[in-house]
């Protein structure tokens, strides 16, 4: 949070010059991000709400158990659902009563918990996307200092040449820091989020709820129910998730300049068409790569419902070791294809609309 807001104010002070970054600059991400986040909502959000459903079915003791997160509250019988298709799997979730909750869950239950996403995500990915795009600027304009293959110089260079014509490396660092800096304001926002999708609560019963959670004074620590986890999920997952976005884009780019030889490379050439692609593919490596955390996440939220102790970062990998134990790392990967179905329609929402209308304001 701290970091976000240090790299936001420092920003503006800065004057506006060619690539440098400004006041100006800020703003477009801001703007850009804020309307990329909430096109992402209103497209993915149903398909997360069947991941989370999927991720955490059948997992713990019954509702007033004591138990603690670090002591074994997982068996095999909870996976019976995961031996059977993604698509079976996610007709029972929905047609079958929950153990929490009473009743079946209908298609318009799946925008549970849509509330603080709508509320947050906007502001929460403006300000992830004008970090992302504050740093990529200045790793740019130190690229430029040094001696480049280009010889490209920094008076003479275009505004948006840091969006082409960086190195993947910065798309990679500059993401990692802005997801990082960010999952300090995701976090509660995450773990409220799931609790009304798994028990249909409004957003008051579920901060209410994590409130009322653990024996510490400082209670703000309840919505950091295993931190270093979404710390991972949203640092790493971003880092691959915009390098794989950006290297996609400069690939087809690049292949496009050997057919027309009068073109520079670039790939603000491409079309919607083609940048939707890239993106798309982006989400699903990327949610590829993350979901055996982000089902960690989830099933710590979950039983954070079961008992009055807050389960922790180490009681997530204990989890982990023992699903891996019992049921194989298959076990890990329950409910990915929704993940990565649901990855794709939103990636190519998000970068291409971000892309789009940072093109345009600026």
């Amino acid at each position: 949070f701290f970091v976000s807001f240090y790299v936001l104010l420092f920003t503006a002070r800065m004057e506006s010059n060619s690539c440098s970054y400004s006041a100006t600059t800020v703003r477009n991400g801001l703007i850009s991000g804020y309307t990329a986040g909430i096109c992402g909502i209103i497209i993915g959000h149903p398909l997360d709400s069947l991941k989370v459903l999927l991720q955490t079915a059948a997992v713990g003791t019954a509702p007033g158990s004591s138990v603690r997160p670090s002591t074994k509250v997982v068996s095999s019988s909870n996976f019976v659902i995961s031996r059977a298709s993604s698509t079976a799997a996610a007709a029972a979730v929905l047609t079958q009563p929950s153990r929490l909750t009473a009743g079946k869950r209908t298609l318009t239950s799946l925008y549970a918990g849509v509330t603080g996403p709508l509320l947050t995500v906007g502001l929460i990915q403006s300000i992830n996307f004008a970090v992302y795009d504050s740093v990529r600027r200045v790793l740019y304009e130190r690229q430029l200092r040094s001696v480049n293959d280009n010889g490209v110089m920094l008076g003479n260079c275009l505004p948006d040449d840091y969006l082409h014509y960086d190195h993947l490396q910065n798309v990679a660092i500059a993401s990692f820091i802005s997801g990082g800096a960010t999952s300090f304001l995701t976090s509660p926002i995450t773990m409220i989020k799931t609790k009304q999708q798994i028990l249909q609560w409004s957003f008051r019963k579920a901060i209410q709820d994590t409130l009322s959670r653990g024996n510490s004074r400082l209670k703000l620590q309840n919505f950091y129910t295993g931190f270093g986890i979404h710390f991972c999920c949203d640092a790493f997952g971003r880092s691959l998730y915009m390098f794989t976005y950006e290297f996609l884009k400069r690939s087809i780019s690049e292949r496009q300049h050997v057919d027309n030889e009068s073109k520079r490379a670039s790939p603000a050439n491409l079309s919607i068409p083609q940048r939707m692609i890239c993106a798309a593919s982006a989400g699903m490596a990327c949610w590829t790569f993350i979901y055996p955390a982000d089902l960690i996440r989830s099933r710590l939220y979950s039983q954070s419902l079961l008992s009055q102790s807050i389960p922790t970062t180490m009681d997530g990998i204990r989890l982990a070791q023992q699903l891996v134990r019992e049921t194989g790392f298959r076990s890990l990967y329950r409910g990915m294809p929704i993940s990565v179905a649901r990855a794709g329609p939103v990636a190519a929402a998000i970068l291409p609309v971000y892309d789009y209308m940072l093109d345009m304001i600026s």
